[in-house]
């Protein structure tokens, strides 16, 4: 019987036209429903008092951003636990992220939210106001239930978690110290800091290709195409991520002249990027070019189209003339050095005499490999690595982190440094030699490419604002533990998801 109450959308659609045919008033409610307890079935009861028929939408599993893994019970399961409800008439999977374009499709009579609801300044993502001006679009109006509730989040913490051990624990000794809106308003104290962002732009192109096996005449794997994908990677993934939380954001790169990519990327950056470009003769706009098997995302060779060395002297004079004049509009510089050639001895030096706040990040890549240590830099006011780089950096193969880097902070003369450490987290040292250690919070991992770029971006202006380096390391890892989640640099992170991760994560 239940069974009969899942339609789809359209067939919802229907429903609820027939409905209202027959004269009756129809009741929607709409959330996520990952866990549902009494106080969801008060919600339900009384929001189905309030009309006839009483439908409710689900949020499908691939929009759920509530944390590491998050949803704990899949959509399939959601769905036929609401249906068993005797109150309920019938549910249905949501197509979009939030409820508003439902809203619009089915037109419900009344659209029912929890008391937490009524007060639109308190909604994080600023979607209750969107979601009541759309029932009233539609005719309808919005209503609010005060039934004693419970916290779905809080509950899956508790007793569903799915971090590891370490991750729990550093997660219950954060609570005890700062609570979601601790987090959450020192991330809105970054919307006023000007920030600029040097760096190599990329464009990240996977294509998809199923594997065949190796040609019976060359000592080759086949592959068959599908399809293909292009991203925004590089400086230009960092300049968005960043531009998500702090209102001005400029970027100097270099491009190919007549780049066949130059809209792609325009059209992908956020619109509070202002691009200053700086056109190159002898090299192309970078391209890497990944065959990805689409059924694992499982990556089986690279091409790499690019010319990383140092740039030539007409280039370079006018790559620091673009520096320096943009240096006096910004507050603070975010390097993000892929070591293909911008950051030249003479570029560096302008980021030195500037007297700006420095914030570096060297990656080691397949083309720069031990050739791009953070040991080029004189001075800088943070500096994120990667625990390899680290290692590279030093020439060291072996050895305590911790340690390590200690010593590489006093090499760079920088006073706060990170070390992100994948699956182990991040370690940093402050300027008052103070070590604060963070839990890696990722669930379920789809792809690791530019999940350390994401950490670097949303931790610089933070520590330039001098937020708590507790904050800021948990902070870094929520942004990797959302990167890794995701296909390459497809999106870059949203603030309104990125609250709603912390808050159910901090719940």
């Amino acid at each position: 019987m239940s069974a009969q109450k899942i339609l789809t959308l359209d067939e919802l659609e229907g429903a609820v036209a027939e409905a209202r045919r027959a004269g009756k008033r129809v009741v929607m409610c709409h959330g996520v429903f990952d866990l549902v307890h009494p106080g969801h079935i008060l919600h339900f009861q009384a929001a189905r008092k309030a009309g006839d028929l009483l439908v409710v939408t689900v949020t499908p599993d691939h929009f759920v951003n509530k944390g590491p893994g998050r949803p704990v019970f899949g959509q399939r399961l959601r769905l036929e636990s609401l249906a068993a409800l005797e109150c309920v008439d019938y549910v249905a999977l949501n197509e979009w992220p939030t409820a508003i374009d439902t809203i619009h499709k089915i037109k419900p009579s009344i659209y029912v939210k929890g008391s937490e609801y009524a007060d639109a300044t308190r909604d994080i993502t600023g979607k209750i106001s969107e979601e009541e001006a759309a029932v009233k679009a539609a005719g309808g109006e919005i209503k609010f239930t005060y039934e004693q509730t419970f916290s779905s989040s809080s509950l899956l913490n508790e007793f569903f978690r799915k971090l590891p051990p370490r991750a729990e624990t550093f997660l219950k000794q954060f609570r005890a110290r700062f609570t979601a809106n601790d987090v959450i308003e020192a991330l809105r104290g970054l919307k006023t800091v000007r920030v600029l962002v040097i760096g190599e732009a990329i464009v990240d192109q996977y294509c998809y290709c199923a594997p065949l096996g190796k040609s019976p005449k060359e000592t080759i794997i086949a592959t068959k195409y599908a399809s293909e994908e292009n991203f925004a990677g590089g400086s230009l993934a960092v300049a968005n991520h960043v531009a998500g939380f702090c209102e001005q954001v400029s970027l100097v790169t270099y491009l190919g002249h007549n780049s066949p990519f130059e809209d792609f990327i325009r059209s992908k950056l956020r619109p509070n990027v202002k691009l200053h470009p700086v056109y190159a003769d002898d090299r192309p706009t970078i391209v890497k070019r990944r065959y990805v098997d689409p059924a694992f995302l499982t990556k089986m060779f690279e091409v790499q189209r690019l010319e990383d060395t140092p740039l030539p002297a007409y280039l370079e004079d006018e790559m620091r003339a673009v520096v320096s004049r943009e240096l006096q509009q910004h507050d603070m510089v975010i390097a993000a050095d892929f070591g293909h050639g911008l950051f030249t001895d003479a570029v560096r030096q302008v980021l030195y005499d500037s007297g700006k706040f420095l914030a570096v990040n060297t990656q080691t890549n397949s083309a720069n490999l031990g050739f791009n240590p953070a040991t080029k830099y004189q001075k800088a006011d943070y500096v994120c690595v990667h625990e390899g780089e680290l290692k590279l950096a030093l020439r060291v193969q072996y050895g305590d982190v911790q340690t390590l880097t200690g010593n590489l902070r006093a090499a760079v003369h920088t006073p706060t440094i990170v070390v992100t450490r994948g699956p182990n987290g991040s370690l940093m040292i402050t300027h008052d030699g103070g070590v604060h250690e963070a839990a890696a919070l990722s669930g379920n991992v789809v792809d690791r490419v530019g999940a350390g770029d994401t950490f670097f971006a949303l931790t610089a202006p933070c520590v330039y604002k001098r937020v708590d380096p507790e904050i800021v390391g948990f902070v870094g890892n929520c942004a990797g533990a959302m990167a890794v989640g995701t296909v390459c640099n497809r999106e870059p992170v949203d603030p309104i998801a990125f609250q709603k991760f912390i808050s159910h994560l901090l719940a």
